[in-house]
This record gives C-alpha cells, structure tokens and sequence, in this order.
C-alpha cells in the first residue's frame, strides 16, 4: 500500500493515527482484563482541528495517563514515547511498519502478508467501495486485517473525513411482519464500537439495527442534556462504511432547539438546520433519522414535524422519518383548541401515535428515560397489555414502532412478546463499560451482542414471541387494507389472546389450518 498520493504531513497523520488506535486498543485491553470498578473522570470531548505537533502533544498526555492508571503499561507507554518521538525525522513508511510491529506485539491483531484480500492493485487503493468490500471480506472469513489492509481502512477514514463522498448500497428497515426476526436490536454506540465491535462479525448483524448516536451525558437532568444526542457525522460516515448494505443503519437527530422559547419565531431556523441535518444523514445511507418531540405542545409539534418532512431530500420509500416521545415528558394537548394536559404514560404514548400519523413521519418511538442514569427500563414502565397495545394500535395505523431506555437481559423477551419492530439496546447498561460515579462511558462490550440476539431469538420462537410477530404481520396488512374480513376477525382475537398472553389455543388453531 502506496503513501505516495499523501504529503509528508498527511502521510505522518495517518500513522499517527494508526498509534491513536493502538494506544485505544490496548487501553481497552487493560480495562477489560483489569479487577475492580471501572473508573472514568472525563467526558468524551467534541473534535476539533490540530496541527501535528498539536496531536502529537495529545498522545503524549494519553501515554502518560495510561501509564498511571494502569502501572503494568508502563513499559507499552515508554516504548510507544520513544515511537512517537521519531516521527518527525523517520519516513512515514518506516514508521508504519515499527507501529505495525508494536501493533503485533501488544494487540495480535495483525495477519501475514501472504493472505492479503486487497481485491486490486488499483491506483487509487482507498477507493471507498473498495475497502467497504474489503471489510466486508474480512468480516465473512473472520481474519485478521493485514499492515496492508489495515493502512488501507485507515486511509479510506481519511478519506471520509475530508469530505469523500460514499455512494454505498443501504439496507432499509423491514416492513412489521417480513423481515428476517420480528423485533429487531437497534444496537447502538457513538460510533466506535460499531466499527470495532458490531460490524466484525456477520451474525451481529442479523436483525439488527446499526444504530449511532451519542449516549453519554454524565449525572446530568433531562432539561440540561438529552438522554440522547446527535453523533458525530464523521462516525456515521464510517458506520456505513464498514455496515454498506448489511444492516440498516441508523441515527438519532435530537431534540428541536428554539432559542427564543418561542415556538413561531424559531420554527424556520429549527425546521432547515434539522431539515439540512437530516439529509446529510440520508445522503450518507442512512435507513432512518430519529427526531425528539419536546418542549413542543401537541399542535405544535404536528407543524413541526409536517415543516422538517416538507423540507428534507430523501427517498422516502426507503428512509424513514422518526418521532421520539418521552412517556415521562407530559404533552399539552392544543388541537382543536382545547388544552389537556396528557400525563400518563400510556395517554402519551397513544397520543404520540395521533401526533405521528397526522405529522406524516413513519415510525413512533416511545422512551423512558428520566432524569436518573442509568434509565429505569421502560419495560418496567409499562404493562405488558400498555406496552402491546401500543405497538398494536401503530401497526394498525401504517406506522412502524420503537421501545427505548434502560434494557437490560431480562427486558428484551418483554419487548418480543409485544411485537415491537425495534429496540434500543446499548450503552451503559449492557454494552459499554461504566463509571457509576460520573457517569462516564468505556470501552464497548461487543462479545454480549451474541447474548442479546440468543435471548431475542428464543423469545421470538415461543409461542408470544411466534403471536407477536404474527399480530405484527396482520396488523400491518390490516393497515394497507388487505385482509378479508375473516382475517380481520382472527386479527381482533389474536390481539385479545396476547394481552391476556394466553395465545397458545389459536396458534393451534393457525397451525393446523397452515398444515391442513
């Protein structure tokens, strides 16, 4: 792999990058071999702009705090110091190859050369569709990355980051009741993770939503910071690098922000900053945007969501539009000018659903966050006959669905015996390591996305995980007015059967008429 399309600057960037990376790798090593609470004092920083001796400079201070929060690294940090201070007189490939080398050493995370899977000789080797389909290769014959190969992922990074343009196959979000799973785990990290962890290996990505937003906010209220925050579009970009049409991928947007507190004043400025946002997203591969609905009342947030439709480039057969309500975030109801106040967590959930269908976005995602972190999960919220109703009464309404907050193990056959077409399933509670003290993130914990699916899959094969995909399917066929009224009868009784979870008389009854 040439550097020679890069200058000297660009050439030491790239492997300083790639030291970046090796430092993360074996920071991470160490905190999951480590005993004892995981500790983290500081917040993840939003990116900015540095020269090389600026970067430089940060990786000093990494090395440095590695070797005093982890004293067995000492000898790691001093030898990765005295790399990092030949960059500036070493030629770039030299110092690939000596961080390959430690790469090796502390990682094993390098191959021979001898089976390099680069598909060509290419002039221009970092050509994005090139390497996603290198990815793609590394992922199906589960092997390890070559120098080669690893330059070359990096290279295509680069690439993204200085504005390349991915033009990648996407996979959009199944139609409720046809997809390869019923419920489908919206695994979800800030971007890292996935490309680390989630997009390796194919079996995680089997019913599954590529999901990338921002997680981490600390001890801090809802009124402050969002449970949820816009991710770094640069992560997207990689994200759909490595997933291509694997999986859909998806992001949250976030909440809408009015500067003034003045619903009309703010609107045109919310409307296309959002609006503009979004279509990034899209223009990227993006199957689906998330949009927060709050501090907005009912009539207003059916204005907003008809502005920011109008205004967005999309496909829309194929990238959807989402709404977010907060079941624990009272709405006022304005419409017809009357003024309710709904407050419970089912009225606002079924309200959310009026509210979607007449702002015209395709999917109700309903959330439980509260201002405690980790969230209390929303499958303890709600009853299971509150939590199938809801799903049941979106189906029927042509609108896909969405559960998120706090899941855990135990909370996923929940999800599976309503119906739901997603969940949302990551950060602190299952798949980054914690600090319960500030509230900080860690490393990401891929190897339990085997757990979640196992459990996701043996609950859709009982018989409530088998009724629930089944009521999805009629459901959704009922929305497009395609049942007979024998159907739609079965339909009735099949949602009666599954909120008292007593279904198993009617699936006999189904399958001896399929076997009939």
């Amino acid at each position: 792999m040439s550097m020679m399309r890069w200058n000297e600057d660009e050439a030491r960037r790239l492997v300083l990058g790639q030291l970046v990376s090796l430092v993360d790798g074996v920071r991470t090593l160490a905190i999951r071999t480590q005993q004892g609470k995981f500790r983290k004092h500081e917040p993840i920083t939003v990116f900015r702009p540095q020269t090389l001796q600026e970067l430089m400079g940060q990786v000093e201070e990494e090395l440095k705090k590695l070797a005093t929060e982890h004293g067995e690294l000492r000898d790691f940090a001093d030898a990765m110091r005295a790399l990092l201070h030949r960059l500036p007189d070493t030629s770039p490939r030299e110092m690939y190859d000596a961080v390959m080398d430690a790469s090796e050493q502390w990682l094993g995370d390098v191959a021979d050369e001898d089976t390099d899977g680069l598909r060509s000789d290419s002039q221009h080797p970092t050509q994005l569709e090139e390497v996603s389909l290198l990815i793609d290769d590394l992922r199906r014959e589960r092997r390890k990355p070559t120098r080669r190969e690893k330059l070359a992922i990096h290279m295509a990074h680069e690439e993204l980051a200085n504005g390349s343009r991915l033009q990648l196959p996407y996979k959009p979000l199944p139609i409720p009741g046809f997809g390869d799973t019923q419920t489908y785990m919206s695994v979800t990290d800030p971007g890292e993770g996935h490309i680390a962890g989630t997009t390796t290996r194919e079996e995680w990505m089997r019913g599954v939503l590529v999901h990338v937003e921002h997680l981490e906010r600390g001890h801090q209220d809802r009124e402050s910071v969002e449970s949820y925050r816009i991710p770094r579009i640069l992560n997207v970009a990689k994200v759909r690098l490595h997933v291509a049409g694997r999986a859909p991928v998806t992001s949250f947007i976030g909440r809408p922000m009015f500067d003034s507190g003045k619903f009309h004043l703010d609107l045109w400025k919310t409307v296309q900053t959002m609006a503009g946002t979004c279509t990034a997203m899209f223009q990227l591969g993006v199957a689906e945007c998330k949009v927060a609905m709050e501090r907005m009342t009912a009539s207003q947030i059916i204005e907003f969501m008809r502005g920011l439709r109008g205004n967005i480039l999309r496909d829309a057969r194929t990238q959807l539009l989402s709404a977010a309500f907060n079941l624990n975030s009272p709405i006022l109801d304005d419409r017809d000018g009357g003024t309710r106040l709904v407050t419970g967590r089912r009225e606002i959930g079924l309200l959310g659903i009026e509210l979607v269908k007449a702002g015209g976005f395709d999917k109700v995602t309903w959330d439980g966050s509260t201002d405690t972190y980790p969230s209390v999960p929303v499958m303890e919220q709600l009853t299971h006959a509150e939590a199938l109703e809801l799903v049941h009464r979106a189906h029927e309404r042509g609108l896909r669905t969405y559960f998120s907050a706090g899941f855990r193990f135990p909370h996923i056959p929940l999800a599976v015996y309503t119906g739901v077409d997603g969940v949302g399933i990551g950060g602190a509670q299952i798949l980054r390591y914690m600090d319960s003290r500030t509230g900080y993130h860690g490393p990401f914990q891929p190897e339990n996305i085997s757990r979640i699916l196992a459990i996701r899959d043996e609950a859709a094969r009982s018989p409530l995980g088998r009724a629930a995909a089944q009521l999805a399917r009629l459901d959704w066929l009922s929305s497009q007015r395609r049942l007979d009224d024998r159907q739609e009868q079965f339909r009735i009784e099949l949602y009666e059967a599954l909120s008292r979870q007593q279904v198993d008389g009617l699936l006999e009854d189904t399958d001896a008429r399929s076997a009939a």
